[in-house]
């Protein structure tokens, strides 16, 4: 819903709609009671009560948001945009019934279709009010906990930054950084963003969490397909001009139908191509091919902390240096990632560039397969920032990382911030030592992860288990440093 210029000159209202029987109309501030509601932001709202108060079974209540949310009687924690599915709903719901208020903040018809009924916040403003939007409710609220999927979403950026400047705690979600089996639960950021990014296990740090190391399997794929295909017509189809802005990952349906038909087609059509491929590196090339993970184009990871580089230069110039430098006796080997299968054409790319090196015979790709078994006998790996680099470092080959990365450190990789050196890689020997690399991934498993899964039915109760201990323990470390901090002024 766009803002007009009328809504510009006011300040901007919100309405509290409490779900319930329809009640004879009353005076607008006459009623205070918000238990059960939910607020959305409109511009302009005056000039729309007319039509709200109209709506079956719903009674409007007009504030500005410099005025607080209802009185808060336990922990506040706000939600905002979470993985495509019912996750933050029942996230929602699971941290009601554990004692806390919880307020979940939507922005478009594709989150919507994954609310429940419960405290909900409709932000239907442009780009431009978001800022201005939340530091308000921030500001006049008493959030303690903020929590969000995927760090580096615009509108999550913002949100971190004002968060900051509030004094609330970020709760960052984001796949897991080892899965299946495990999510990424982290205070403040994520990947290169999280407190962890870039540094080492402290030298006091034992691996004795026996409960951390067990491996969990929950089969989410297919469901995540099917969560992610539903949310994203629905949000194309049903978002207004303005609030398309705010849109992490725009979407176009027909594009997008033809993307997803490709990719099914692809899986199946080239299953045997990749299954020889795997085969015959495995039979014949073991620890004499590089593998090149290639990432979701449209993720996160790809923006800023990619340092400028994409999938295409990636493969232009690695496919550049291997026809130049690398030994004659190796391979370079591409996968594709599964969501990209349809919508990419690297596959071209890669095929027409090494033809025209004429190295086509020494080049591999494919689009399915376990990389954790390709990694595990590869000569090495390189890639823009994925998390497949952790699976090199689990299995001990050298690792180039060409941006910025979680696991961007140099006892553990060679870190090329933005500028590779892919000539020297082909003959590079660089591995961390077994007891590094072992207790550099448990210590990532303590700190940053929690099992659980943001799709599977039985991974999902898991999930907001650990996000609950996150919040938990983030309440107890507050307590202990207000404890101290009165303990020394007390001395004084």
């Amino acid at each position: 819903m766009g803002l007009g210029n009328e809504s510009q000159a006011v300040a901007q209202d919100y309405i509290l709609v409490h779900e319930g029987t329809a009640a004879p109309r009353e005076p607008l501030m006459a009623r205070n009671d918000f238990s059960g509601g939910s607020v959305a932001f409109l511009p302009s709202a005056a000039t729309r009560m007319d039509q709200v108060t109209r709506q079956r079974k719903i009674r409007p209540i007009l504030f500005r948001p410099r005025r607080k949310l209802p009185p808060k009687k336990q922990p506040r924690v706000l939600l905002l945009q979470g993985p495509v599915g019912p996750f933050f709903k029942r996230l929602q719901r699971f941290l009601e019934r554990q004692g806390y208020d919880a307020w979940r903040v939507s922005f478009n018809a594709g989150d919507r279709l994954y609310m429940g009924k419960g405290k909900r916040i409709h932000f239907n403003g442009s780009k431009a009010d978001w800022a201005a939007w939340l530091t308000s409710l921030l500001a006049t609220s008493e959030i303690d906990h903020l929590i969000l999927f995927g760090a580096e979403r615009p509108i999550h950026t913002v949100a971190r930054t004002a968060a900051e400047a509030h004094g609330i705690n970020v709760i960052s979600l984001e796949e897991g950084y080892i899965r299946p089996g495990f999510i990424t639960v982290e205070n403040g950021g994520n990947n290169w963003l999280s407190p962890v990014a870039g540094q080492l296990p402290p030298p006091d740090f034992n691996d004795d969490d026996e409960a951390s190391r067990q491996k969990l399997t929950f089969k989410s794929f297919r469901i995540m397909c099917v969560y992610g295909a539903a949310y994203y017509s629905i949000r194309t189809l049903l978002t207004g001009l303005s609030q398309r802005e705010l849109f992490h990952r725009p979407v176009q349906p027909m594009r997008e139908m033809f993307a997803w038909s490709r990719n099914l087609f692809r899986r199946a059509a080239h299953s045997l191509a990749n299954f020889a491929t795997v085969e015959k590196l495995l039979e014949h090339y073991d620890r004499r091919y590089f593998i090149v993970p290639l990432q979701v184009t449209s993720d996160t990871q790809m923006g800023r902390a990619a340092l400028g580089w994409s999938n295409v230069r990636l493969i232009k110039e690695a496919l550049a240096s291997f026809a130049r430098t690398a030994p004659v006796t190796h391979r370079l080997v591409f996968k594709i990632h599964p969501l990209e299968r349809g919508h990419s054409r690297d596959h071209e790319l890669i095929r027409t560039t090494a033809n025209n090196l004429g190295i086509a015979d020494r080049v591999d790709v494919i689009d399915a397969g376990s990389l954790g078994l390709l990694t595990r006998h590869a000569a090495g790996m390189i890639t823009i920032n994925s998390t497949s680099g952790l699976s090199a470092i689990y299995h001990g080959i050298p690792l180039l990382v060409v941006g910025h990365a979680l696991y961007g450190n140099d006892a553990l990789a060679t870190c090329a911030r933005g500028k590779p050196d892919f000539d020297a890689f082909w003959r590079c020997k660089h591995v961390a030592d077994a007891t590094l690399r072992q207790r550099y991934l448990a210590w990532i498993r303590r700190m940053c992860l929690k099992p659980g899964d943001f799709y599977a039915r039985d991974g999902i109760k898991t999930a907001c288990a650990g996000v609950l201990e996150v919040i938990r323990a983030h309440q107890t470390e507050k307590s202990e440093a207000l404890a101290d901090l009165e303990a020394i002024r007390i001395a004084c």
